[in-house]
């Protein structure tokens, strides 16, 4: 049967609706898939880069706190500051490294009057003025000064400034904090308890001028004179480039932003932006495809668009099931990329807490060995001294590691005995340097002394990263039981956290607030205590967070022997 004009009419126009209808969704998930395309590629990119960036980053800073641990050590000369640096290649992506210390207005004369006589007459504490000569410091508004006391010139430029005779200006006797905005950085880094990064600024020296420098520090104890101190590398951006792929070089650019500024390069619609966390602070990856890489990912072969366009309606049967199934293959995918981010938190924090202590252990071993006449006695001992502390800190991160690997952590072996808890404590605060005051009846416990070490060493690293400036410990005894709590005075853990941190790689903090945090010393400790017989919980009293450690008490267990032990008719005797 021929098909009516009019119901032709109305084929045609049903026709024309579903074929508009299909180039219209179709142009719309081709836009919203380049889209996405560009966002993926650009995330995928940004992850290698920031990776990269990132361990270059740490790097400097660990190069840094091995440098801070041979200065409190040692107090050393300029000759044996220059041959550790260069020892540990501290300076291989940096202009320079140097160590400068804080000194009260009241006290210049006298730091000046000291340095001629080691130094020589013409020993001055100068600034550089805009013409990128010397000058000496003004004096006036000031209230601290920042003389640099040793300075190791960087690698990366010793070639191209060798025949300069003015490179000494950058030497000792140069006030770090003659500029105002490096004096609020310097400042500010004095006040930080570990590595932290300063903003961009620009340096005019006579020889090159500087953009874009920023400074990466560690503060250093106060020294025999009771001024404090803080080693600073200094850096500049380009120098920070690392060795990527040449193909990731050529397909993006990109820039590292402190806070406080904005991207100069990386803009435009295609651009963009992810944080970056860093030692004691966190900065922002400006990235985006070269020009040449985005017409590569717009440029999607006809024939693909057009098959899409055609199988499009034959899809449409499929709709409700994919529907039904894009809420579970979400959940799934979900959960990998939450596996994937948790082993990479790992093994990023990993690698860093072993990388410090390992960093401090060479470079203090090297000393020793080829240094040995230029050290005291009690400089020798001194380092003794922090070799077997950091030596301590590998083996505690080692032995976590190992009892988070058992299948079945509840398991792990312990062999109970009656302990004192104080003296392990204070074998643990020994160990750690972290000391607190003590409350309370120290009691005895019948538990494991090295795994109750293991715990305490958790508790009151913990409580030296994240807690407050006072840690307490204390005691308390119950009928068949013993506790020691350690306390500190910090802001204390969110209340939805305060279960989920005794899991597995979970934190009371973000999860890159501190590279160094494992996520695994509560969930460790919390069932080594089960394993022995007691528990670990935490509370909150408005003031002080407190991680308490309940175990049995040796009192009490030779009490119920006792009792158990009594011979029939004995009593009333």
């Amino acid at each position: 049967m021929a098909t009516k004009p009019g119901n032709r009419k109305l084929v045609v126009l049903g026709l024309l609706c579903v074929v508009g209808a299909t180039f219209a969704i179709t142009a719309t998930l081709e836009i919203t898939s380049l889209r996405g395309e560009i966002d993926q590629w650009t995330s995928q990119q940004a992850d290698i880069v920031a990776e990269v960036v990132g361990e270059s980053l740490n790097g400097v800073t660990a190069d840094l706190e091995a440098v801070a641990a041979f200065v409190e050590q040692t107090n050393p000369t300029a000759s044996q500051f220059d041959e550790f640096v260069d020892r540990i290649d501290g300076t291989a992506s940096a202009v320079g490294v140097g160590y400068l210390t804080e000194l009260d207005a009241a006290d210049i004369d006298t730091h000046i009057a000291t340095e001629r006589q080691r130094q020589g007459d013409d020993y001055q504490l100068f600034a550089i003025d805009d013409m990128a000569e010397p000058v000496p410091v003004a004096r006036t508004d000031r209230t601290a000064f920042y003389p640099v006391q040793y300075f190791a010139l960087g690698s990366p430029i010793r070639s191209a400034i060798a025949d300069d005779p003015d490179i000494a200006q950058v030497g000792p006797g140069l006030d770090a904090g003659y500029d105002p905005v490096w004096r609020t950085e310097i400042a500010r880094a004095l006040e930080v308890d570990g590595a932290t990064f300063s903003g961009f600024t620009s340096l005019q020296l006579e020889f090159v001028t500087l953009d874009r420098v920023f400074f990466a520090s560690v503060p250093v104890a106060a020294n025999r004179d009771n001024s404090r101190g803080l080693v600073v590398a200094m850096m500049v951006e380009q120098l920070i480039l690392p060795e990527l792929d040449r193909t990731v070089l050529e397909e993006v650019v990109w820039e590292a932003i402190p806070p406080g500024s904005e991207a100069a390069r990386v803009v435009g619609p295609n651009a963009r932006t992810f944080p970056m966390d860093l030692p004691g602070t966190t900065w922002t990856l400006a990235i985006a495809p070269t020009d040449e890489t985005l017409a590569e990912l717009k440029g999607t072969p006809w024939w693909i668009t057009a098959s899409i366009a055609t199988t499009l309606a034959l899809l449409v049967a499929l709709a409700a099931w994919l529907l039904l199934d894009r809420r579970s293959e979400n959940q799934r995918t979900a959960r990998f990329r939450q596996l994937a981010e948790d082993k990479d938190r790992f093994l990023a924090s990993v690698s860093h807490e072993l990388r410090t202590p390992l960093t401090v252990v060479s470079g203090l071993a090297y000393e020793l060995r080829d240094q040995p006449e230029h050290l005291t006695a009690d400089e020798r001992g001194g380092l003794m001294d922090l070799l077997v502390e950091q030596t301590d800190e590998l083996s505690g991160i080692v032995e976590d590691l190992l009892v988070a690997a058992r299948s079945d952590i509840r398991k792990v072996a312990v062999h109970s005995q009656e302990v004192d808890l104080l003296e392990l404590a204070e074998q643990v605060m020994e160990s750690t340097g972290v000391h607190g005051t003590t409350r309370g009846e120290p009691g005895r416990a019948m538990a494991d002394p090295q795994r109750v070490r293991q715990i305490l060493r958790n508790l009151l690293t913990n409580a030296r990263r994240y807690g407050g400036p006072e840690v307490r410990i204390d005691f308390a005894d119950g009928a068949d039981w013993t506790e020691i709590s350690v306390a500190d005075n910090g802001a204390g853990v969110p209340v939805e956290k305060r279960q989920s941190i005794f899991e597995s790689y979970e934190s009371a903090h973000a999860p890159t607030s501190d590279v160094r945090s494992v996520g695994l010393g509560l969930y460790i400790s919390r069932n080594l205590a089960r394993a022995m017989g007691g528990n670990l919980e935490y509370a909150y009293d408005g003031v002080w967070s407190h991680f308490r450690l309940r175990l049995p008490s040796a009192v009490g267990t030779r009490t119920q022997a006792s009792l158990t032990r009594v011979p029939s008719g004995a009593v009333g005797d």
